[in-house]
């Protein structure tokens, strides 16, 4: 599959002009084009390429590839009361400290950050306190006095335009498919003379589709509020989080689901993991959310946020054995799995990421539209395949308890493992189980051997993660960071 970025920058496509304006309005986001170097960079901003490089982290100035981009701080030249700034992918504490003048140890005090490793995309940061503002307190209590705090943080003004940057193998056909937009309709919003000459890197800007929405203002207990992505994908993985002032508890519905927040720093700091079903139609969709607090008053967050496609493929599938391709084998067995996956356990057993579950190399992706047997593409591959011999190790991808390890018509010999805060992982096909129901695993350890039970053409592990009764991505949990 793949890979979608998602920018969050206005992009200037006529003629030749590079400068991008992220939603931060003291940076400046250049994008680099053939035959550029850094020292001709730096001379059309009138800054040292030392400090352009530092910021940028790089310490090969030749090494510059053309779409890459890069942080350019402007000159503040007097501290601005009430200056904040949300840190954008790539940016560190330390980046951005030095972008504005400051450093690292003043920025930590400001925003009352422990570590500095810990800023997260979309993290509003106080860069010059109002007047009258002071630091956080030196001895790191992170209670907020709410007379005195910095206005809640709103959602970002994000640029009207969504942009889809190119990736090696895509076309203009195959893009069109996953935002569901003609080839025609493509070429007009890009000015494309030759819509068949795209190059790897080109952004390309979407029409139609909808960075979120805010239905009235923030309540005034929001510190700040984070969506990642901003927009969306089927079948992945979307993340919220949002900081109060005082403890709060919150609810909410998303796509016919009960949000399950999660709180952290007593009740101040809380995340929502967000799983998007597969076949889910591209449209802006309404969150809500509720706030309430310990004397029981309430105050809501209404906000559309857009979902698109996940750009999965087409497989045709050949299966001797008839009777497990019928629906209501197939129904019942998705429907035993999504009441498993449900309950949501508070006690988080897994670490920021998921290990991958054999030594073997991956042959089939999650999302796949699968025909089985000449039969409409109206089913989905639900996980990722990993082709081993038969009695291969099968590894626990994290920490948890055991679920369930039993034999189930499709998914032939299966355990399921939940490792807390509504996540849970499946392994299929096995030619033996070597755990039971109310086991505790840790990560690494052999749960089971590779084999081909089930539905299956053959020996493999079949992998599935669920989330909230959810199916997800599995490879989303393995490449990215979760809290």
């Amino acid at each position: 599959m793949k890979r979608l970025r998602i920018w969050l920058l206005a992009l200037i496509l006529a003629g030749v002009a590079v400068a991008q304006e992220p939603t931060d309005s003291n940076l400046t986001v250049h994008v680099v084009q053939r035959g550029e170097n850094l020292s001709a960079i730096a001379l059309q901003y009138s800054l040292p390429a030392e400090r352009i490089a530092q910021l940028n982290g790089i310490t090969d100035v030749g090494s510059l590839a053309v779409g890459q981009r890069l942080l350019i701080p402007r000159q503040i030249t007097s501290p601005q009361p009430g200056l904040t700034h949300t840190v954008m992918t790539g940016e560190t504490l330390n980046s951005i400290a030095q972008a504005y003048g400051r450093t690292l140890e003043e920025l930590s005090a400001l925003n009352d950050i422990d570590n500095a490793n810990q800023i997260f995309i979309g993290q509003e940061l106080v860069i010059f306190p109002e007047e009258g503002l002071s630091a956080a307190p030196a001895d790191g209590n992170s209670a907020i006095d709410a007379a005195s705090a910095p206005p809640p943080a709103a959602l970002a003004d994000f640029p009207a335009d969504f942009i889809h940057e190119v990736e090696a193998g895509e076309t203009v056909f195959e893009i069109g498919l996953r935002y569901n937009l003609t080839v025609t309709t493509l070429a007009q919003a890009n000015n494309l003379a030759d819509a068949t000459r795209i190059y790897i890197g080109q952004k390309l800007i979407i029409p139609g589709i909808d960075y979120p929405r805010l239905v009235g203002d923030l309540p005034a207990v929001v510190r700040a509020f984070t969506i990642n992505p901003p927009i969306l994908i089927e079948g992945h993985t979307g993340r919220i989080e949002i900081v109060t002032a005082e403890p709060v508890e919150i609810s909410g519905q998303f796509l016919g689901q009960d949000l399950r927040p999660i709180q952290l720093d007593g009740g101040r700091k809380h995340h929502l993991l967000i799983g998007v079903p597969m076949f889910t139609e591209q449209e802006a969709y309404p969150l809500r959310l509720n706030l309430a607090d310990a004397d029981g008053l309430a105050a809501p967050i209404n906000l559309h946020l857009q979902v698109i496609g996940g750009g999965y493929g087409y497989q045709t599938i050949s299966i001797n054995n008839n009777e497990l391709l019928a629906a209501d084998i197939e129904n019942e067995e998705i429907a035993l799995l999504r009441r498993l996956t449900s309950p949501f356990n508070p006690e988080k057993s897994w670490a920021h990421s998921l290990s991958l579950p054999a030594a073997a190399p991956m042959n089939s992706v999650f999302g796949t539209r699968r025909s089985y047997n000449g039969s409409p593409f109206d089913r989905f591959h639900r996980g990722v395949d990993f082709a081993g011999a038969t009695g291969t190790s099968v590894l626990a991808a994290a920490d948890g308890t055991v679920a369930l390890a039993e034999a189930l018509n499709i998914r032939g010999n299966t355990t399921v493992i939940d490792h807390g805060w509504g996540l849970y992982t499946l392994y299929a096909h096995q030619s033996a189980l070597h755990v039971s129901p109310g086991d505790s695993v840790a990560v690494g350890q052999v749960i089971g051997a590779i084999g081909a039970t089930g539905r299956s053409t053959g020996p493999h592990l079949h992998w599935e993660v669920w989330l909230n009764g959810v199916n997800v991505d599995p490879m989303q949990w393995v490449q990215e960071a979760f809290p």
